[in-house]
């Protein structure tokens, strides 16, 4: 029970600080993608980086367990759906969390949206004994990072924690110079 309350406690700030930066509005969102306005990617890239430092930190001092974590397998599936998402992010400039955050802000078109996504999800479901049986998701298959944190997958840097950590730092800082916008609007 308190941990469904935390989840909607901790989901209704994440809704909130999405609404509050301006993810969830699609103009945004599409101007990010096309470099006019890169306020977003800042906000994005500095919170990425903070995360990455903090659990590094308590990570360091064993004040937090990542065995949880879980490394998605890659396969061509993976990259497809990527290839898929990214396009319809570009196109509607929502993703799933940015829907539902905005869905009180523009139900009409968010609605439409998330009834879309829902589409896409059922077709995916009725296609994947196909994709499985053309072994779709055994082309390309394997677990990597690039820090190994976890001992659950092969690491591009073999530096743990302190990898992590300066990446945290790397993504804060270029966050932070950032320009806020590479192309002017027409």
């Amino acid at each position: 029970m308190i941990t469904n309350l935390l989840a909607v406690i901790l989901g209704t700030f994440f809704g909130f600080s999405l609404y509050y930066i301006g993810a969830t509005n699609h103009n945004k969102i599409k101007d990010m993608l096309k470099l006019k306005n890169l306020e977003l990617a800042k906000i994005i890239l500095s919170a990425i980086g903070l995360s990455s430092i903090v659990i590094a930190i308590l990570n360091i001092f064993n004040l937090f367990n990542v065995t949880h974590f879980s490394i998605k397998s890659m396969h061509l599936g993976v990259i497809l759906g990527g290839i898929i998402f990214g396009i319809g992010f570009a196109l509607i400039g929502s993703c799933p969390g940015t829907l539902l955050a905005g869905l009180f802000i523009d139900i009409k078109r968010n609605s439409v949206v998330i009834i879309g996504g829902l589409i896409g999800a059922f077709t995916f479901t009725l296609l994947y004994p196909l994709f499985k049986k053309l072994k779709i998701f055994d082309i390309f298959y394997s677990k990597s990072t690039l820090f190994n944190i976890s001992n659950k997958a092969e690491s591009l840097f073999d530096i743990g924690y302190l990898g992590l950590l300066l990446f945290g730092i790397i993504l804060v800082v270029v966050g932070y110079f950032l320009p806020k916008k590479l192309i002017e609007k027409n």
